[in-house]
C-alpha cells in the first residue's frame, strides 16, 4: 500500500487547504499507521489530527485499484 504523510513547514505547522468539490474525482480509504503501538488518546474524531502517517488503500475497490497501476 501506498504511504501518505502530513505536509509540514520548517515551524511544524501542517500545510493544507480547502478543497473544492469540483476538484474530488472519488473518495478513498486510509488507515492509519500506528507503528508498534496506538496511542491511547485516539478516537474517531481525533485520529486524523493527531497521526501524521497513513495507509493509502488501493485495494478498495475495483476503479481505484486500476487507476493507480503504473502503465
Amino acid at each position: 500500500m501506498h504511504t501518505l504523510k502530513h505536509a509540514t513547514r520548517r515551524d511544524g505547522s501542517r500545510i493544507g487547504e480547502v478543497i473544492s468539490l469540483t476538484q474530488i474525482c472519488l473518495p478513498t480509504h486510509i488507515i492509519p499507521c500506528f507503528g508498534k503501538a496506538a496511542n491511547p488518546h485516539l478516537h474517531s474524531h481525533n485520529s486524523y489530527e493527531l497521526l501524521t502517517d497513513f495507509w493509502l488503500n488501493k485495494y478498495w475497490n475495483k476503479q481505484f485499484f486500476y487507476s493507480l497501476l503504473p502503465t
